[in-house]
């Protein structure tokens, strides 16, 4: 299994890359990402974490963009290729740094519904996208959004390789 503080390190890497350069980002995030699947002893099931990612991230962000709940420094449809990458990158976390919380729906519900919203606001407050509805209205709906999501990430992790770790 890849060390947990490496895995983190690498993710928030990927992470500003994107949300900093946004599209002149993703190479580099990409050469990272290469190395978080090179680095895992489950790259099938990160590999499997991953396209399940891309596909939820193209249709929630493709969907509240094209809601007008937020806006990118970069319009693309259905979503930036940059955040694309982001939400691939996520997948490297549930068999990793993040094994712990396989089996813990609550707890999953609020580091969800935390860390979900304080993502995009970083990523807002870094220049990247914008919301359009009041600060604290948009961190709510992604909060509920986040907090119904990441456990059922976290639900299908645990299904993939069970709760122990490698």
């Amino acid at each position: 299994m890849m060390n947990p503080l490496a895995n983190i390190a690498l993710n928030q890497a990927i992470w500003f890359l994107c949300v900093l350069w946004g599209s002149a980002g993703v190479p580099f995030a990409l050469v990272l990402l290469l190395l978080g699947l090179l680095l895992s002893s489950r790259r099938t099931a990160d590999l499997q974490l991953m396209v399940l990612l891309l596909g939820v991230g193209l249709c929630l962000d493709g969907t509240l963009q094209a809601f007008g709940f937020f806006t990118f420094r970069e319009a693309q449809t259905p979503i930036p290729l940059w955040l694309a990458t982001v939400w691939a990158a996520l997948a490297l976390l549930p068999h990793h740094s993040l094994q712990w919380m396989k089996g813990r729906a609550l707890l999953s519900a609020l580091f969800g519904g935390i860390g979900g919203p304080l993502a995009y606001w970083a990523g807002v407050r870094l220049g990247a996208a914008s919301f359009t509805l009041p600060l604290l209205p948009s961190l709510a709906i992604l909060a509920i959004l986040w907090a119904a999501l990441w456990p059922a990430v976290m639900a299908v992790a645990r299904r993939q390789i069970g709760r122990t770790p490698a």
